[in-house]
């Protein structure tokens, strides 16, 4: 049953691991797939682009070879503003319709570059400060003058012939284009979003959903454990009475040689009481009966009850209502421990009351004890659990039921330069409103 229950604990332990890596997995493939089809999309939009270039190159080149009206009214329905004819060095040699003068010497370049490379086709690229589409392309062509007309062909027989080689160019708007292109970035950086806000929301009901079930663990135990404690500490009672009645009787009667061992006996049985006190204390109603206490009052007299110094600071005055009972075992137990955290020389104890302004009051307990260790953290607080050889280990899940009961909270962490500071918080009036119990860290 143990090698069962451990390996249960060790696969407990390890599905966090097992099901936020499976989870980041699929989503980083998700992701990763949203990306891809963005950029093939992109990619599509790209050769599409060149494709329209293409065709608009060749319609108003084969329109212009029969007339420059022909290739204007083609323009036109291209949706063509200019086309031009230029040299090997970027200058505008003719041109029909609004071109720049000169082209850059690098794209003339990278578009010869292609032609070298036997590439029959140009490059488009789209201009987002003019936003239009600019096609370049090489090509060796003959250019006629002839009565003052353009005339161009891949060969001519006219007497006169300038032969040279030149880069043809045009441009056409772009804004379908460019309109395209940023709805399928938006699309695609949306799904990421989507993507990432979907993978949060389910990691977030994961966590929550194992902290739901730590806690109806929790509470079976818990349950499980005041059921067993009830039954206990009723059978214990009886017999810790007869044994009582039995040690006074023997007080009586055994001579006086005898009475320091049952002293001894009496301690224990006494000792055992207060135990069984406590587990009723944890198993009935926390709340009690909260009445106005004196905070400044209440730890003037606990500090008496303790043989090393304590220091004590307060704001102010400060007063809340909880069970006075109840107040007085929380103190108790945190200033005991506190008392009790270092095992050779003074703790240096110290008690520090403040407020804040929604109305909660602080109190620190504050030692520079050993510390509590770090494997013991997340323990501390469970039930029967202590590091102590005479301690119960039912003190600090006592503290704990009543503070939190009255709507407050208690934590224990390590204190900067050594020690540990229990801190405590508390709605001064019990119709304030209770605090958001935070974990244990």
């Amino acid at each position: 049953m143990n090698a069962k229950r451990t390996r249960w604990m060790i696969g407990d332990a390890k599905e966090p691991f097992i099901v936020i890596t499976s989870l980041s997995f699929a989503f980083l493939v998700l992701i990763a797939l949203v990306v891809f089809l963005t950029t093939a999309i992109l990619e599509r939009e790209e050769l599409r682009m060149q494709s329209e270039a293409e065709r608009a190159f060749n319609s108003v080149f084969l329109a212009l070879q029969d007339s420059t009206s022909k290739a204007l009214k083609t323009m036109q329905d291209e949706h063509i503003s200019g086309i031009g004819v230029y040299s090997s060095m970027g200058r505008k040699v003719l041109s029909l319709g609004n071109v720049p003068m000169t082209l850059p010497l690098d794209r003339v370049s990278s578009i010869q570059s292609l032609a070298k490379d036997g590439s029959n086709t140009g490059t488009a690229t789209y201009n987002p400060e003019t936003g239009m589409i600019e096609y370049i392309r090489y090509s060796r062509l003959t250019i006629l003058l002839d009565t003052g007309e353009l005339t161009l062909s891949e060969s001519g027989l006219l007497p006169t012939p300038i032969d040279f080689p030149d880069v043809l160019y045009l441009h056409f708007d772009g804004q379908n284009y460019h309109h395209r292109i940023v709805v399928i970035m938006v699309i695609g950086f949306i799904s990421t979003l989507t993507l990432i806000g979907l993978f949060l929301l389910v990691l977030s009901i994961y966590r929550n959903n194992r902290r739901y079930r730590e806690t109806l663990a929790k509470q079976e135990s818990l349950v499980n454990l005041g059921q067993a404690a009830r039954t206990l500490t009723h059978e214990i009672k009886n017999p810790l009475s007869a044994i009582t009645i039995q040690l006074a009787l023997l007080k009586k009667t055994l001579p006086k040689d005898h009475v320091h061992d049952l002293l001894l006996m009496e301690q224990e049985v006494q000792r055992l009481t207060q135990l069984t006190n406590k587990v009723s204390d944890f198993l009935r109603n926390p709340l009690g009966t909260p009445v106005t206490v004196d905070l400044t009052e209440l730890f003037s007299s606990l500090i008496k009850c303790f043989d090393r110094p304590i220091r004590f600071s307060s704001d102010r005055k400060e007063q809340i209502e909880i069970d006075g009972d109840r107040a007085r075992s929380v103190f108790e137990n945190l200033l005991k421990n506190a008392v009790e955290s270092k095992s050779d020389g003074d703790p240096e104890v110290e008690v520090r009351i403040t407020s804040d302004k929604r109305g909660f009051v602080h109190v620190y307990v504050m030692d520079r004890g050993d510390g509590i260790p770090q494997g013991d953290v997340k323990k501390i607080f469970d039930p029967f659990f202590t590091t102590k050889i005479h301690g119960s280990g039912i003190g600090l899940s006592i503290s704990q039921q009543f503070v939190k009961a009255r709507g407050g909270n208690i934590r224990l962490y390590a204190r900067e330069g050594g020690g540990t500071v229990a801190e405590v918080t508390l709605p001064r009036s019990i119709h304030a409103p209770r605090l958001l119990q935070e974990e244990t860290k």
